[in-house]
């Protein structure tokens, strides 16, 4: 489920984007400024991160459109130069374009365009090519949980799993916040098939997570419960569980908290989820 990959990413990215900018892309923006909403409307796909850079001598200034993507997306050179002409129009000044790429390994995708008369490029940033200490290191949990999607070194996936929660449970936050990043390293982890060990760790450390408090949860329970109702009352204690877990999964709730709240084993939930792919 792609979706709750560029959940994370969004709801992200006005945290992570400028640190980013400046570790992978040596770029410290003096000023940023908003990208009218007329423009986004006018593109098919809404830009995953587009501001205008502004600087003291107004000659320096660019654009800077940024995309996630966790997977090749064969078109994706193609809807990169549809951005780049758009904006080029309507800002006529520089166009900085970026792709970050969360695979396991580097990105395949096209890059390039050359035609007759035109030329277009972009560039890809691949996070597994990048030390994970680099994101390890900072106090930012938006930043910390990229560590999972970056490169361990020789370091075992067990000892880099216990660095990074270690890192989150030690920093001054909120506990709603930390609990949050939990949640989101542990869907991060899915593109690295570390779930497990994070749920283990996370067992570990006697981490427990307030599902009732959860919006998502809230809404995957009732819609769960209310289709087990309209099935009829005789519907039987294992068909109302699928219905809450097909309905809680479509809410993006992770499959530890699934299990949790319904009293189901992880491996049970996890067949849910696979059917659900088929």
């Amino acid at each position: 489920m792609a979706q709750e990959y560029d959940k994370i990413f969004k709801e992200n990215i006005e945290e992570l984007i400028l640190p980013l900018a400046g570790k992978l892309l040596n770029i410290h923006p003096e000023k940023i400024e908003e990208i009218p909403d007329d423009l986004q409307a006018t593109i098919e796909r809404r830009p995953d991160f587009l501001k205008k850079v502004l600087h003291t001598e107004s000659r320096k200034d660019y654009i800077l459109h940024i995309e996630f993507q966790t997977v090749d997306d064969l078109d994706m050179v193609y809807r990169m130069s549809e951005y780049y002409a758009l904006l080029l129009r309507k800002f006529k000044i520089e166009v900085k374009q970026y792709v970050f790429f969360m695979g396991k390994k580097k990105s395949k995708m096209i890059k390039e365009l050359s035609f007759s008369g035109f030329s277009f490029s972009y560039e890809i940033i691949n996070l597994i090519e990048f030390d994970y200490h680099q994101f390890l290191e900072s106090n930012k949990p938006e930043e910390i949980i990229l560590s999972i999607l970056s490169n361990f070194g020789i370091e075992s996936p067990e000892k880099v799993v216990s660095n990074i929660l270690s890192k989150l449970d030690s920093l001054k936050i909120s506990k709603l916040n930390k609990e949050k990043s939990f949640i989101q390293l542990e869907i991060l982890s899915k593109l690295r098939n570390l779930q497990r060990k994070i749920i283990e760790k996370l067992e570990d450390m006697s981490f427990t997570y307030d599902l009732e408090s959860d919006i998502r949860f809230k809404q995957g329970l009732n819609q769960g419960v209310s289709q087990g109702i309209s099935q009829g009352i005789d519907l039987g204690k294992e068909k109302k569980a699928i219905a809450a877990i097909k309905n809680m999964l479509a809410a993006n709730i992770p499959i530890t908290q699934i299990a949790q709240f319904l009293d189901e084993t992880y491996d049970f939930v996890k067949k849910i989820e696979d059917s659900l792919k088929k």
